[in-house]
C-alpha cells in the first residue's frame, strides 16, 4: 500500500501517499498521539464462590481487571470431606480461562506500520515505522460489534531532504493537544467477534477522515491535488482548516522549505503545516486475554494532502508555497501493519490511550 506524506506525511491505498514533510495520522494514526495514564478496567465479573475440598483451588478472591470473572479460580469439586462444589470464576489463576461477556467496552489501540518510500524531488529514499493510536467505544449484541472511533495520535518517521532544497532532515509532529481537542471527530466502526475468551477472533473495519469530509470515504478516489479537497473541517479547534502540525526546527531537523530556493538559503520555510488525512482500515485480531488482542491490520487507503502552511516569521503561505509542499510529499509503501488493543476505563482520554501503549 502507498501513502503520501508532507515531505514526510502519509497517504495510502494499497500504495499510500502522505505529505513528504514527515507528518507525525490516523487513524485512525498516531501521533502525533502522545500522553499518559495507563489504566485498565478493574471491574470484572462476579467472584467465584469457594468450594469444598477438591481438584480446583478455593473460589472467592477479588475481582480481576478487564472483565475476568474472578481471580479466585474454579471452586473445588465436592468430596466426602468437603462441602458443595464452588462456582467457576472466570480467567483465574487456578482454573477456567472464561472471560465475562460485556454489553459495552472502551478499547485503546496502537497500530504499527512498516513503510518504505522512494526518493522524490525534495526527499531522499528511506524506511521506517508509522505509529497510530485510537480510542474505540463499542456496544455488543451477540457476536456483533459496533461503535465509534477517535484518532488519538500519529507519529511518522523523519525524512531526508535532497540538495535541491538545502538538505537536512524533516520531522513534522502533531501536538498531543490537537488529539485531545473536543472537536476531534468520531468515526463509525463495525465488526464481529467469535467470543470473549483468549483465542477468540475480532474482525472490523473503519474509514477515518481528519480535516475534511468526502462522500463515500471508503471508496472515493483521492484527489490528485490539495485543491481537490473542498469540504474542510477544523478537528483540533484552532480556527484553521485541517490538522495543524508543527515541524521540528532544531537539532538535526530543519523546517520544510516552501520552494527550491531553500538550496540557496534564501527561500522561506514553514513552521506550521495544515493536513488532511484519510485512513481506511480492516483488521483481524485474536484475543490474547480477557482485555487484550492483537493481529494484522490492512490499510486500503492511507492518504493525505497539505492544504495550507504558515511561513516562519511571516504570514500564511501563498498558493504556490502550499503547492510546492503538497507536490513534494513522500510516497509511502506500507509493507505490513499490526494492531494491538487493550480495554481501558470508559472515561479514558486520548492521553490515557497513548499511555496504554507508550513508545
Amino acid at each position: 500500500m502507498r501513502d503520501a506524506h508532507p515531505l514526510s506525511m502519509t497517504a495510502a491505498r494499497p500504495r499510500v501517499r502522505l505529505p513528504g514533510i514527515a507528518l507525525a495520522v490516523a487513524l485512525i494514526g498516531g501521533a502525533a498521539c502522545g500522553g499518559n495514564s495507563n489504566s485498565e478496567v478493574s471491574a470484572g465479573g462476579a467472584k467465584g464462590s469457594g468450594g469444598g475440598t477438591g481438584t480446583g483451588g478455593a473460589g472467592g478472591g477479588g475481582t480481576a481487571s478487564g472483565g475476568r470473572s474472578g481471580d479466585g479460580g474454579r471452586g473445588g469439586t465436592s468430596s466426602a470431606s468437603g462441602g458443595a462444589p464452588g462456582s467457576t470464576g472466570g480467567s483465574s489463576a487456578g482454573g477456567s480461562d472464561a472471560c465475562a461477556p460485556r454489553a459495552s467496552f472502551t478499547e485503546a489501540s496502537h497500530e504499527v506500520l512498516n513503510v518504505t518510500w522512494p526518493a522524490g524531488t525534495a526527499t531522499t529514499a528511506g524506511t521506517g515505522q508509522v505509529h497510530l493510536w485510537g480510542k474505540t467505544v463499542y456496544t455488543v449484541s451477540g457476536g456483533t460489534l459496533s461503535g465509534s472511533l477517535q484518532a488519538c495520535g500519529t507519529i511518522l518517521p523523519p525524512a531526508g531532504l535532497t540538495a535541491l532544497v538545502g538538505g537536512g532532515m524533516i520531522q513534522i509532529e502533531i501536538p498531543p493537544a490537537a488529539w485531545d481537542s473536543p472537536q476531534q471527530p468520531k468515526f463509525q466502526i463495525d465488526g464481529t467477534q467469535t467470543g470473549w475468551d483468549a483465542g477468540s477472533v475480532m474482525s472490523f473495519s473503519y474509514a477515518a477522515l481528519l480535516g475534511f469530509t468526502i462522500a463515500d470515504p471508503a471508496t472515493a478516489t483521492w484527489p490528485a491535488s490539495y485543491t481537490g479537497i473542498t469540504m474542510t473541517t477544523d478537528p483540533d479547534g484552532d480556527m484553521t482548516p485541517g490538522l495543524t502540525s508543527i515541524p521540528r526546527g532544531s537539532g538535526d531537523y530543519v523546517l520544510p522549505p516552501t520552494s527550491a530556493l531553500g538550496a540557496l538559503g534564501i527561500g522561506s520555510r514553514a513552521d506550521k503545516v495544515y493536513l488532511v488525512i484519510r485512513h481506511v482500515v480492516s483488521a483481524m485480531l485474536t484475543r490474547t486475554s480477557c482485555d487484550e488482542a492483537s493481529g494484522p491490520a490492512t490499510f486500503m487507503h492511507f492518504d493525505n494532502h497539505v492544504i495550507g502552511c504558515h511561513v516562519s516569521g511571516g504570514a500564511a503561505c501563498s498558493a504556490s508555497e502550499v503547492k510546492f509542499i503538497d507536490d513534494n510529499r513522500t510516497i509511502y509503501a506500507v509493507t505490513s501493519g499490526t494492531m494491538t488493543t487493550k480495554i481501558v476505563p470508559d472515561g479514558a482520554t486520548c492521553a490515557d490511550v497513548r499511555a496504554a501503549f507508550p513508545m
